[in-house]
């Protein structure tokens, strides 16, 4: 059964225990600045498997990074969907954007670790939430996540809703950030012959 903890009592006890569970291998729900996420730190296909299980999807379907708003990563994003949006860039990036690329476009302002990912093309999003922000700092930058909801069926905007859908029995320890939207981030694909829009934002708009 999941632990649970708030972000309202002790904010910085609940992003220690939240680090101290990714960084063991566990699985936990943590809110972002979209939906509650679905975490786990590890680029192994094994644990991976075992994310994508407990939202009872593919094992084999490939899951995004949250990233910490490292200056070159932010510089690196902003830049490839500029084209799209103009200086609007700064208010997705850190924000409700995944950008999907290729290992080699990422280059260096990727944390070294995520290009071990198994996948063609790696998703990376930088949040715009603090206390998310300080977890990824305590985790090495990084962790893996999704939407804490299960396959098809939309995401609660609670914590105590997203225990419900999935169950508790495969989440170590969910942290309580009150109520958040139901909105997904944004995702675009971006290879060396463009950009392709996955899911839509309106600022992606001209």
């Amino acid at each position: 059964m999941a632990r649970i903890v708030s972000l309202f009592d002790e904010p910085r006890e609940a992003v220690r225990l939240a680090a101290e569970a990714l960084n063991a291998g566990e699985i936990i729900v943590f809110p972002t600045d979209t939906v509650y996420g679905l975490m786990i730190r590890s680029v192994q296909p094994e644990y991976l498997a075992r994310l994508n299980a407990t939202k009872g999807r593919a094992e084999d379907k490939p899951v995004a990074a949250l990233a910490a708003d490292e200056e070159g990563l932010v510089a690196l994003m902003r830049s490839v969907i500029e084209p799209m949006c103009g200086e609007r860039a700064s208010e997705l990036v850190p924000g409700a954007l995944t950008a999907l690329m290729p290992s080699e476009l990422w280059g260096s302002a990727l944390p070294e670790e995520l290009h071990k990912l198994p996948y063609p093309a790696i998703g990376v999003r930088l949040p715009r939430h603090a206390a998310l922000q300080e977890l990824l700092r305590a985790c090495g930058g990084w962790v893996m996540a999704t939407s804490a909801n299960l396959e098809g069926i939309p995401t609660p905007p609670t914590m105590e809703g997203a225990l419900e859908q999935l169950g508790s029995a495969d989440v170590a320890l969910a942290v309580d950030g009150g109520e958040h939207g139901d909105e997904a981030s944004a995702v675009v694909k971006i290879t060396a012959q463009g950009i392709e829009v996955i899911r839509s934002h309106p600022l992606l708009a001209k």
